[in-house]
């Protein structure tokens, strides 16, 4: 049986409350591992690569690329099994 993880957008400063899906560098149908990155994401100060939590198969990106999204909203969804 397969369960699904969604990957949220972390909490990255006190200040940032939202963050900017400036590139998605894994696309729906590809395989994961821990640690593999799947998007670089933008605050007003930085940009940083958010990487997997779980191996598995991206099956769902939410957000495209340029869309703001909220602090702790889900990016996308991996099976995993």
């Amino acid at each position: 049986m397969s369960e699904l993880f969604q990957v949220v957008v972390p909490k990255v400063g006190m200040d940032t409350t939202e963050v900017e899906v400036a590139r998605w560098l894994a696309k729906v149908g590809d395989s994961v591992t821990k640690g593999t990155p799947l998007a670089d994401l933008e605050t007003e100060k930085t940009t940083y690569t958010l990487e997997s939590e779980v191996a598995g198969e991206l099956v769902e990106i939410y957000h495209p690329e340029g869309r703001m999204v909220p602090v702790g909203q889900p990016l996308c969804l991996v099976k995993i099994g």
